[in-house]
């Protein structure tokens, strides 16, 4: 009938509880296609309420831990925002950058990059700037081949690569800025 060669089936060998049943209904639910964001944060809430873990209700789903835990975060937004995330004109990842800003900033943020498009990292600038936060860092990934990892390594104080490049720039700027 659905082209399948097996069902997935679920044999218990007792009756279950209300709050089993439902929590089991749940969880089928989650694994549907084309769940909206703020369907599955209230999945995952109303599961929490019933007293299951966040890392428990990661494992039944397949999900990391930190991705429910996002997930569920999406419920404090304004009414109206979720309501945009759910028919899906902000994405998920706007609407965590949101979530930084009061519920009547959000609104007004999350109307802007409706209307605008805004792409997520200017929608992240943007909350920055309503906050009064300027970027202080930039990360800046760069990939060297295992050997120079493992050399690099080796001359770092307690192996700490990241620090030591950090520090090694650090110096080449200082050393470029005082020959000007």
């Amino acid at each position: 009938m659905a082209g399948l060669d097996a069902v997935p089936t679920l044999i218990l060998d007792r009756p279950l509880g209300p709050d089993e049943s439902l929590a089991i209904r749940l969880v089928e639910n989650l694994h549907r296609e084309g769940l909206d964001p703020i369907d599955e944060a209230e999945a995952y809430a109303a599961l929490r309420e019933m007293g299951v873990s966040v890392s428990e209700i990661a494992r039944r789903v397949g999900k990391s831990r930190p991705y429910v835990s996002h997930q569920m975060r999406l419920l404090r937004l304004h009414p109206e925002v979720r309501e945009m995330v759910r028919r899906r004109t902000i994405s998920r990842e706007h609407a965590l950058a949101l979530l930084r800003l009061e519920p009547e900033q959000q609104l007004e943020l999350a109307r802007e990059i409706e209307e605008r498009g805004l792409t997520l990292q200017e929608a992240r600038e943007r909350v920055r700037g309503i906050l009064g936060r300027p970027l202080r860092w930039r990360l800046v990934p760069i990939r060297v081949n295992l050997e120079t990892y493992e050399r690099l390594r080796a001359l770092a104080p307690n192996g700490d690569v990241a620090r030591l490049l950090r520090e090694a720039v650090e110096r080449l700027l200082k050393e470029k800025l005082e020959i000007k």
